[in-house]
């Protein structure tokens, strides 16, 4: 399989890894004069070799060629646990609104939650367990059972439904219920945001099997299992906010928890957020808490805390460094803990008060953004190595854990994409990787379930199947690893570098203050793919335009006069992907370039919504998004629309403002402060995007007017999210009034005096609700501007990153994360010589 992409790759001077500075996993600040791009090229995502099916180009242009072997597990998988005797593998995997989807690679595998039983020596799926009325997060352990040594106990973390699930494994692999089949779990505290709901997740196992220790994450508290009685033991114990990884050591359980705050209930709704940081609580936000265990393995006083992190600022640190995942020597009083959203690695030592010692950057390059996102850690047998899965670059790292204070960097192992939980053999020979997203989408897979059909016999509206996402479990050698070789193709399989041109992007020439675009505006829609809507385009001859099938046009021009327009008369990418298929982690990508863990993770979860809406605190990357980086500048910049759902909004379209009340005190980005039109409704299906586009031509006129245009504007319309109800108009229809909205919005743009300075990029943030015969995350970006290829149609692979890279190199801007360092950007759609002519809306 690697020669596959030998053949994909484009040639590219890549550093060699034993040269790396002692801070990167793959080479030091690139210089001056290069650029990174995707390796994707030309190609499109997907399969690339019908022989090796677990192959893949990525959506963002990246590559996957997993080492050693795989097999799908079916979709959302978490966690994974190995029986005492290593025979089998169970991984959980969520996503219950996809149950009806059959993987193509085996016919047999589905979508929704379930427990997937693998034999590790054949890599089989042996058995599948599944419940309609049951779903399951990442908490797994196999155990022998107390009651009956001869048998394996299972028990699995039931995430928003308040369990945990206790399950027989027999000698086959089959799992059938346990007589004790249901352990409820105390649900969190009436004022919280998530009163009477608790949250189980990672499962901690005591070294002898006397307990196993439940985190809850939603009530921020911590629960005993005697898996002897199939009960809790005890009563719950606090730790801190948003807990996830936990880990036995030295007579004590130690939690991660990669929160910032805890919400709760205000007297009275409010109108808008606070714009504000979390306030200070360092025991409980980005911490480890230490709670005592007796010989029994019950809990004891004292309980300690240790802080990791400081508060975020808000501006150079927005988002949390969230500790995810935990392993713990036994032979040396060192802890090690993955700090998910600052790429690092840190030791902690457990010789008397615990105390952060040392440990490792796991950053792709020195001083680089970050987006590695380091999610789940296993120490090999001899305790040498330290095994950690980096969920941003589809990787593992392997560190030499000699010296437990100064960890180094041996090498990379490529894997399946988002690699999320691990779990070692007994004699440390093998190692098992859970990858979430796995293959991405089956080749071929086009959307399904039509729930409405034209008289063309085009799908008119479809239910959302862009998440129909295979995850996988792969099987490591490591005796068969060579990681010179493995790092090597694991670098090439993340970017390509390649020399700057000068000419590369017209826009950037000059100094700030001569660039010829000073004003970039993104509008950013929802849920649409390139076939759904632009899939019958034909030029003024009648011959088709673009990559498109028109048999899966589900929005003809019709419907969407302005968006075939504009695709027509501009620059438009028909290799664009998006970054992420449901719109929580597609809105941080579009505005940050990277979904930190903590989103990715609650998508991954059948009831997602429970974590909220991908816009609090815990959500934020580190860096924050574009708005961050322009406030840091000084730079003016105005939002409509987004960021500002947070947990607690309730949209109410009698509410007015931002279109809905907040019943918690869960702050917005506190770089918005000042910069948000407050009439300007956030996401409400019952609000149209014509009333948002008339309140942005008030709004953003006023600003005109004054003679302050931003340099920067975000415009959210999300009208056509596909949200069906008795009160709300067909999809059609509510895709039909986006179209509109757009057409006002870019034609007001078009005929100000600042339109020959001017840059509007458009472009979906997810494709949950539409087909497309390429890939179900195949969508479409349009740069509309003075100086955009009028009438030019580029095929270079670009993905939602892409197009924030380019923002940021037009406004001067560094990086904000790995993923648009790496992305390839829109420089081929520019050109030197500015047309003016404004476009009319139709």
């Amino acid at each position: 399989m690697l020669a596959v992409f030998r053949r994909l790759a484009a040639p590219a001077a890549f550093f060699a890894f034993a040269l790396m500075p002692p801070a990167v996993l793959g080479q030091s600040r690139p210089a001056a004069g290069v650029v990174f791009e995707s390796p994707a090229g030309l190609r499109p995502a997907g399969v690339v070799d019908t022989l090796e099916p677990y192959t893949r180009i990525l959506p963002s242009g990246r590559l996957i060629s997993p080492a050693g072997k795989s097999v799908v597990t079916g979709m959302g998988a978490l966690g994974v646990a190995l029986t005492p005797d290593d025979r089998f593998a169970i991984v959980t995997n969520g996503a219950a609104d996809q149950s009806d989807s059959v993987s193509a690679l085996d016919g047999v595998t589905r979508g929704g939650s379930s427990l997937a039983v693998i034999d590790t020596s054949t890599l089989e799926v042996v058995s599948r367990y599944r419940a309609s009325d049951e779903g399951f997060f990442a908490g797994i352990v196999a155990l022998h059972d107390p009651l009956n040594p001869q048998n394996v106990l299972v028990l699995a973390s039931g995430g928003a439904r308040n369990l945990v699930y206790a399950f027989d494994l027999d000698a086959t692999g089959r799992l059938t219920r346990d007589a004790h089949h249901t352990i409820p779990v105390p649900p969190s505290d009436a004022r919280s945001a998530s009163a009477g709901h608790a949250f189980p997740s990672t499962i901690a196992l005591a070294p002898d099997g006397s307990r196993a220790y439940v985190v809850d994450e939603f009530s921020g508290e911590v629960i005993a299992i005697d898996p002897a009685t199939r009960a809790t033991s005890g009563t719950a114990v606090p730790v801190g906010f948003f807990p996830f990884g936990a880990v036995v050591a030295r007579s004590q359980l130690i939690v991660a928890n990669g929160g910032l705050a805890g919400y709760s209930r205000l007297p009275d709704p409010a109108m808008a957020p606070p714009f504000e940081t979390v306030p200070e609580d360092l025991q409980r936000a980005s911490s480890l808490s230490f709670i005592t265990l007796d010989a029994s393995g019950a809990f004891a006083p004292p309980q300690l805390a240790l802080a990791l992190d400081r508060r975020p600022d808000g501006f150079r640190m927005v988002g949390g460094a969230q500790p995810a995942a935990l392993v713990a020597m036994r032979t040396k009083p060192f802890a090690f803990v993955a700090m998910s959203n600052v790429d690092r690695i840190a030791a902690v030592s457990l010789a008397g008060a615990p105390i952060v010692v040392g440990g490792t950057e796991m950053r792709l390059f020195d001083r680089g953004p970050y987006g590695t996102q380091p999610s789940a850690l296993v120490l090999s047998k001899d305790e040498k190595r330290l095994y950690v899965a980096l969920a941003g670059i589809n990787a593992i790292a392997v560190l030499d854990t000699s010296d437990p204070r100064h960890l180094h960097r041996l090498g990379l192992i490529p894997t399946g994409w988002y690699p999320t939980a691990l779990a070692l053999s007994h004699d440390g020979r093998t190692l098992f990787v859970v990858n979430a997203k796995g293959i991405g989408q089956d080749r071929g897979f086009m959307g399904e379930r039509p729930s409405a059909v034209s008289a063309r016999g085009n799908v008119l509206e479809v239910a959302g199947d862009a998440s129909s996402i295979w995850s996988t479990l792969e099987r490591i050698d490591l005796g068969n690893v060579d990681l010179r070789v493995s790092t090597t193709h694991a670098l090439e399989y993340q970017r390509t570098v390649r020399p700057a041109r000068h000419d590369r992007i017209v826009p950037l020439l000059g100094t700030a203050r001569s660039r010829p675009i000073r004003h970039v505006v993104v509008i950013v829609e929802s849920s649409k793919t390139y076939d759904a809507v632009l899939g019958d385009l034909t030029d003024t001859s009648g011959a088709p335009y673009g990559p498109g099938d028109p048999g899966l046009v589900a929005y003809d021009a019709s419907v969407t006069p302005n968006l075939h327009a504009l695709a027509m008369t501009f620059g438009l990418a028909g290799n664009f992907y998006v970054d992420a298929a449901e719109p929580g982690p597609g809105t941080q990508f579009a505005g940050a370039g990277v979904a930190s863990l903590f989103t990715e993770r609650g998508a991954f979860e059948d009831s997602a919504a429970a974590f909220g809406t991908s816009q609090d605190p815990e959500d934020y990357p580190r860096s924050g998004y574009i708005f961050n980086a322009l406030a840091l500048l000084d730079r003016s910049f105005r939002d409509y629309g987004e960021f500002v759902a947070v947990t607690g909004y309730e949209p109410d379209a009698a509410a007015g403002g931002l279109g809905g009340r907040f019943t918690f005190d869960t702050p917005a980005p506190l770089a918005l402060a000042g910069h948000v039109d407050l009439q300007y409704p956030s996401f409400n299906p019952h609000v149209r995007d014509t009333a948002r586009a008339s309140e942005f031509v008030r709004d953003f006129g006023s600003l005109v007017q004054a003679g302050q245009m931003p340099d920067f504007t975000y415009v959210s319309l999300p009208g056509d999210r596909g949200v069906q109800a008795k009160d709300l108009p067909p999809l059609s229809e509510q895709v039909a009034d986006g179209d509109r909205a757009l057409g006002t919005i870019v034609g007001y743009l078009t005929h100000l005096p600042q339109w020959s300075s001017t840059a509007i990029f458009i472009m979906p943030s997810d494709s949950a609700l539409s087909r497309d015969h390429v890939n179900l995350q195949r969508s479409y970006a349009i740069v509309v501007s003075p100086y955009a290829k009028r009438h030019f149609l580029g095929m270079r692979h670009i993905s939602t990153a892409g197009v924030l890279k380019t923002e940021e190199e037009i406004l001067g801007l560094p990086p904000l994360a790995l993923g648009d360092a790496l992305a390839t950007d829109l420089s081929d759609f520019f050109v030197p010589k500015a047309d003016p002519a404004p476009f009319e809306p139709k």
